[in-house]
């Protein structure tokens, strides 16, 4: 540590002594004022004013090539120009787009429609199905001896089937339909009958096919 201390002590006094010889110097050259020595002391510790660095930066500033007007014209002329290309591609990019999207859109309603028309036959198709086998399963009925058809009516309102039992029995003749009411003779079967009656006087099945359409 006291080394340091020494040198740095040397350091210091080394640079006093050469401001002494310089200041000396210039005494005996009687070129000593205060310009020169605040130059001495700014020299000495690295600083230029002088302005000798900032006429050097100067003149390599002035050595260097500047563009003429031409080529700042020609410059700006290739900028505004690539501005207007990349506008025109924006366009352009956003004009495709929508062109695509109106086709997106038109080609989604067409598939509705094809969709709407193609469940709209679904439906007829099966309720035409179920139209013939309703009408078949009447003849069918009609065929039973009357004690037959009574079981089988009551099977399907075992099933939950209460309007194609209301369906058949509406669609049998009168005496078919007479004789086969009548072999509805336990207090259940009676209670039964008294339901199928009820529907067939309140216009069942077509109330209520009528209510389940305004929902």
């Amino acid at each position: 540590m006291g080394l340091v201390f020494r040198l740095i002590a040397g350091a210091c006094v080394a640079t006093v002594l050469t401001q002494g010889i310089v200041i000396g110097a210039c005494l005996v050259r009687g070129t000593l004022n205060t310009q020169s020595l605040t130059q001495i002391i700014a020299l000495m510790n690295g600083i230029d004013i002088t302005g000798q660095r900032l006429r050097l930066a100067m003149s390599r500033g002035d050595s260097a090539e500047q563009p003429d007007f031409d080529e700042i014209l020609d410059a700006r002329t290739r900028k505004s120009l690539d501005m207007d290309l990349r506008l025109d591609a924006q366009r352009r990019y956003s004009r495709e787009l929508e062109e695509k999207l109106a086709s997106l859109h038109a080609e989604q309603e067409r598939f509705d429609l094809r969709r709407e028309e193609f469940f709209q036959k679904l439906d007829e198709v099966r309720s035409g199905v179920q139209t013939e086998g309703m009408q078949e399963l009447t003849r069918t009925l009609q065929a039973l001896a009357p004690e037959q058809a009574k079981d089988q009516l009551l099977r399907m309102m075992d099933d939950g089937r209460i309007e194609d039992v209301v369906n058949i029995v509406q669609a049998t003749p009168l005496d078919k339909r007479t004789d086969i009411l009548a072999e509805f003779v336990s207090e259940e079967e009676s209670k039964q009958l008294e339901e199928i009656l009820r529907r067939i006087g309140e216009g069942e099945p077509a109330t209520s096919l009528i209510d389940r359409a305004g929902r």
